[in-house]
């Protein structure tokens, strides 16, 4: 009977002994803590990084698209460029009606021709403007000598 109660005990010894082992104590159980909430830290900013190279890589996808399909967003200049060519073409008209007119009355001179290029519509106001002034003059000169 001693035999058996040695056993017995000496078994409640045995299997206690892991029990106590699994229980940790409040610094034990602070460290564990604190390494989840390292490890949650971490996994919430590999997620953030995943979730960054995501929209990056769509957004190259969305580019590479539109270069295929050819409707690329850079046409932004388009409107400007013909902006540029349409003042372009009036000031080279400009310049072409004022040098025909400077051929047909024999007066005037090629500076004329250099500020309706470089002034565009405001040139051409101004030498129609003198042209008026001109062809006044050229019209009391033939009265007074009528």
């Amino acid at each position: 009977m001693t035999r058996l109660l040695l056993g017995v005990v000496l078994l409640g010894l045995l299997l206690s002994t892991p029990a106590w082992a699994q229980e940790e104590g409040p610094i034990e159980d602070l460290e564990h803590q604190m390494r989840i909430r390292k490890m949650k830290m971490e996994m919430e900013s590999y997620e953030r990084q995943m979730e960054h190279e995501r929209q990056m890589a769509e957004m190259e996808l969305a580019q590479l698209r539109a270069k295929v399909e050819g409707t690329d967003d850079g046409r932004e200049g388009g409107a400007l460029a013909l902006l540029l060519i349409g003042c372009a073409v009036v000031r080279v008209l400009v310049a072409v009606w004022i040098y025909q007119d400077i051929r047909l009355r024999n007066a005037g001179s090629g500076l004329w021709i250099v500020l309706g290029l470089l002034g565009g519509l405001l040139a051409a106001l101004v030498y129609a403007v003198t042209r008026l002034h001109d062809a006044d003059n050229g019209k009391k000169r033939t009265a007074a000598r009528a």
